[in-house]
């Protein structure tokens, strides 16, 4: 039994440990406690979780100097506007806050994607990266289709309610579902986008999702593919 705990303990710590860790879990606890009508207490615990996305977005992943300046300089105003939203609720701190929060995650993705793919090497961080990746995608799109939602109104069409009657939250919510259900290419047909330009950013993220998995996942298997080769190579000369 104690072999078992102290086998659970080690796993739990390499989970934890190398780049990508801290982010991936983090991104997986922020989608599966997405900020639905349940509380002060539930709201607060997401909002804590979205803390922890933003430090591990920023020091979790080997970004170049420059990026971390840059998301850094991004994520404090972010959160201060999100902050005093919670406490004094107002759009002009709404809109702020998806503003510097939609380029704080695009500018984090694409140094993720760019290490991912320069990357020598097939390791476990770099699967993690690439999932991270993903997630942060979805993610993205949500708050613009948030942004979308809030500037032109009645830009999804809801078949279950009337999004008029719901709360930020809630709304936010419903468009981290929709934004993954529109990476993945599901089209569950529940939420839909109305308007052009909500129609445009659902079909973009469509395109991403499609062309993520074709070339990203593709470049990756490649790579390892070769170095498999040459280990085998290798191996087999030093044999002879």
């Amino acid at each position: 039994m104690i072999k078992f705990f102290k086998n659970c303990y080690s796993s739990c710590k390499k989970l934890g440990s190398g780049y990508f860790s801290q982010l991936l879990i983090s991104l997986i606890l922020l989608f599966v406690l997405r900020p639905y009508d349940r509380g002060h207490i539930y709201v607060a615990i997401w909002e804590f979780l979205l803390l922890l996305v933003f430090f591990s977005a920023i020091f979790n992943c080997d970004h170049s100097k420059k990026v971390q300046v840059v998301s850094t300089c991004l994520a404090i105003p972010a959160l201060i506007f999100e902050w005093l939203n919670l406490f004094s609720p107002s759009k002009i701190y709404v809109f702020l806050f998806l503003a510097l929060v939609i380029v704080f995650i695009f500018i984090t993705t694409g140094s993720i994607i760019k290490r991912v793919v320069i990357n020598a090497r097939v390791r476990m961080e770099t699967l993690r990266g690439v999932v991270c990746a993903y997630f942060m995608v979805a993610f993205g799109f949500s708050f613009c289709y948030l942004f979308i939602g809030l500037i032109t109104p009645a830009s999804f069409h809801f078949s279950s309610f009337d999004p008029s009657l719901i709360s930020h939250s809630h709304y936010l919510s419903e468009m981290m579902y929709f934004s993954f259900v529109t990476l993945l290419c599901i089209g569950y047909g529940d939420i839909i986008a109305v308007k052009d330009v909500a129609q445009t950013f659902a079909i973009l993220e469509g395109i991403i999702g499609q062309f993520y998995i074709a070339i990203l996942v593709s470049r990756l298997v490649a790579v390892y593919s070769f170095f498999e080769h040459k280990l085998h190579l290798v191996s087999k000369k030093g044999k002879s």
